[in-house]
């Protein structure tokens, strides 16, 4: 009897390695990957619980005792793949009631000398697909970065209908950070969303450190970041951008800073045509962009406000 699916905590493969695992073998052996918190999904056959068990939270936890239980309650026999062994209290109830277990290495096949189950030394292969080009390039390369909690995906979707609606030949680059408040899985929800919109046209590349995005914005055509209401004086990202004569694509509002003018500093998503990414055009845009920066939006300059304002009380 063949497996019918692998389970675990750990699914969603843009923020964890063992979900990627859990993906991509889940694919190959042609059957379905779910998490603890689906037991009524299991109704019979073997399953291979994949798990890394000093990752899970109090609650996951509760959901994976409870759906062990389950398992055996209806009789359902389950394989294990250690990615981790700890020696946790978990860990010994799931060896207790498994079937077989494979190791991810020699080290987790070491701890189970004595065990009176079949123990098998497997390995974790590579998750990277290297048929893919490491970095897609098209006519127009389009890049973004920022917090994930505040990607506006309505902007995305305009954006989208209107490079379709041209046939413009794109490729979109996606890096986000997470603010210190924010939810991790921001991110799974927002990835998802902007795949459904851009298919095959959008890359993402991670949490970039600050010369990776450098080096994206040197590649890149024009930047991509829409906002809630519209760009406003503290949204570091544009300057980012902007300092380095990249052309920032964005929206605006009556409270964006004066000087972020469409055509000239910026482009603003409500106006632009398809003549707003004539090559020349995004390179005065970028330039000027980069002018005004050290005029309205640099270090010096605040650090001169804050100066004068002080001698004033």
């Amino acid at each position: 009897m063949g497996l019918k699916c692998i389970v675990s905590s750990h699914m969603n493969p843009n923020l964890s390695g063992v979900a990627k695992f859990n993906r991509i073998l889940a694919q190959k052996l042609e059957i379905p990957c779910i998490g603890f918190d689906h037991p009524l999904d299991v109704s019979s056959g073997i399953v291979l619980l994949s798990v890394k068990v000093r990752d899970l939270s109090p609650s996951e936890l509760d959901q994976a005792r409870r759906f062990v239980a389950v398992l055996s309650d209806r009789a359902i026999a389950y394989d294990l793949f250690f990615h981790s062994f700890d020696s946790l209290e978990f860990e010994y109830e799931l060896v207790e009631g498994s079937r077989q277990i494979f190791c991810g290495n020699a080290e987790i096949q070491h701890c189970f000398q004595g065990i009176d189950k079949p123990i098998v030394n497997a390995w974790c292969p590579s998750l990277m697909d290297l048929k893919k080009l490491p970095v897609q390039e098209r006519e127009l390369n389009l890049f973004a970065f920022g917090m994930a909690h505040k990607i506006q995906v309505r902007y995305y979707k305009m954006l989208r209908e209107f490079l379709d609606k041209h046939a413009v030949d794109y490729q979109l680059w996606v890096s986000t950070a997470f603010h210190e408040k924010a939810n991790f899985g921001d991110f799974g929800a927002i990835s998802a969303q902007l795949s459904g919109v851009f298919a095959d046209r959008i890359q993402f590349m991670g949490f970039l450190s600050d010369e990776a995005v450098g080096y994206f914005l040197r590649k890149a055509h024009i930047f991509v970041t829409f906002f809630e209401k519209g760009v406003r004086a503290n949204n570091t990202s544009v300057y980012a951008a902007m300092e380095r004569g990249c052309a920032v694509l964005t929206n605006t509002d009556e409270y964006s800073p004066p000087w972020m003018q469409h055509q000239e500093t910026i482009l603003d998503i409500r106006y632009v045509t398809p003549d707003d990414f004539e090559p020349a055009l995004l390179k005065r845009i970028g330039a000027k962009a980069q002018e005004m920066i050290a005029t309205h939006a640099s270090w010096d300059e605040l650090a001169n406000l804050i100066n004068r304002n002080l001698s004033l009380c």
